[in-house]
């Protein structure tokens, strides 16, 4: 946990900001730093964001804790298998994965480049045709596919989420 701690500490460091978005933070790590792949580096923020390291305050990521009272060694890199590490450390016992709609919300504006706006319009009114029956992650992939986002990523991990199953 003292990894991820220092992990998630250095795009606030970096920036000298108490809040970044989602997509920023990951842009530091994948980008500025150059430390992971997107992919992984969305996984480090779901894992932070599960963990406790960070918290979702109005669309930003808040640290919660003191990021100034993390000291970093000379030229810290994360280690290669950081996240196996960090999975390791909780054992097999935590099976169910969460999603929340703000996440696959972000995914599906990532990938298709389509403002939030838009999309939350859509699936709003793609739920109200049908009467709410269907959980608002579902719909949301739904309203994806509509505008040719690849959901494959993604897909389980909601499904797992809704439906509390695994494949």
């Amino acid at each position: 946990m003292e990894e991820l701690k220092r992990v998630v500490s250095v795009p606030f460091k970096k920036t000298l900001s108490a809040s970044l978005s989602e997509k920023d933070f990951e842009y530091s790590l994948a980008f500025d730093l150059k430390w992971f792949s997107p992919k992984i580096a969305s996984k480090v923020r779901e894992k932070a964001l599960e963990e406790g390291l960070l918290s979702l305050k109005a669309g930003a990521l808040v640290p919660c804790f003191n990021v100034e009272s993390i000291r970093l060694p000379h030229a810290f890199k994360p280690s290669e298998n950081f996240l196996e590490n960090q999975k390791s450390s909780g054992g097999k016992t935590q099976v169910k994965e969460e999603i929340s709609f703000e996440q696959v919300l972000e995914f599906i504006s990532a990938d298709s480049g389509i403002n939030r706006q838009k999309l939350v319009s859509e699936i709003n009114s793609m739920q109200d045709r049908l009467s709410y029956l269907v959980d608002i992650r579902i719909v949301a992939l739904i309203v994806a596919k509509k505008f040719g986002c690849d959901i494959e990523a993604i897909f389980g991990k909601v499904a797992r989420s809704v439906l509390s199953i695994s494949f």
